[in-house]
Order: structure tokens, then C-alpha cells, then sequence
């Protein structure tokens, strides 16, 4: 079973819930991976209710691309079919490659003393 249809209800109560104390919604943000099936199935889901639901409000997206040397056999795949739903749903998606993120993060950690 697909969870974005299972969950449908809940998701689409918690976002309703959240945007009924914004003074203003201008946009959503949406960040998740796309080499996984539940960042890519169940994100570009929830992005789809987005657009269904909030049709004037802005949908932004923060994904991120599975590396090069992933051992997920299925991640090429999953990316290839989240990217339609992201360039259906999305008005701006920002991309980035997962050992480029993790990259960044090791740099941050060294730079402040890994957290101590």
C-alpha cells in the first residue's frame, strides 16, 4: 500500500491546522530526498495535495539527488519519476547532490568544532 493516499487525511489535517495560524501564507517548503521511496513517493505526494489544496500559494522544494555511488538500485529510478511530479507540482525546486550536502556538513562540523 501507497502511504500518501493512507495518510491523506491526516496530512491534509495538519496542514490545515499550520496555515490556520499564518497571518499571511505566502509559500511552502518542502525538503526531502529523492532517491528513497518516502521521499520521493510520499514527498512529491504531499506536494501534489499542496497544489490541490493551496493552489495560489507558492510550493518550493529543497531536493535532494542521490549521489553518484548510491548502492540503491532503485534511486535512479525514483528520482527520474519524483522529478515529473516536482516539475507538475513545484514552483521552484532547489536541488542538490547528496555527498555535495555531505560535503558541506563535514566542512561546517570542522569549522565549529564538530558540536562542542
Amino acid at each position: 500500500m501507497e502511504y500518501g493516499p493512507k495518510y491523506r487525511e491526516e496530512v491534509l489535517e495538519s496542514v490545515r491546522r499550520t496555515v490556520e495560524t499564518c497571518d499571511s501564507l505566502q509559500s511552502f517548503f518542502l525538503m526531502h530526498s529523492l532517491g528513497g521511496g518516502t521521499g520521493s513517493g510520499l514527498g512529491t505526494y504531499v506536494l501534489s495535495l499542496l497544489a490541490d489544496h493551496y493552489p495560489d500559494v507558492y510550493r518550493f522544494t529543497c531536493s535532494v539527488f542521490p549521489s553518484e555511488d548510491d548502492d540503491v538500485v532503485t534511486s535512479p529510478y525514483n528520482s527520474a519519476l519524483a522529478l515529473e511530479q516536482l516539475s507538475l507540482h513545484a514552483d521552484c525546486v532547489i536541488p542538490i547532490e547528496n555527498s555535495s550536502l555531505a560535503e558541506i556538513c563535514r566542512r561546517v562540523e570542522e569549522r565549529t568544532g564538530g558540536g562542542k
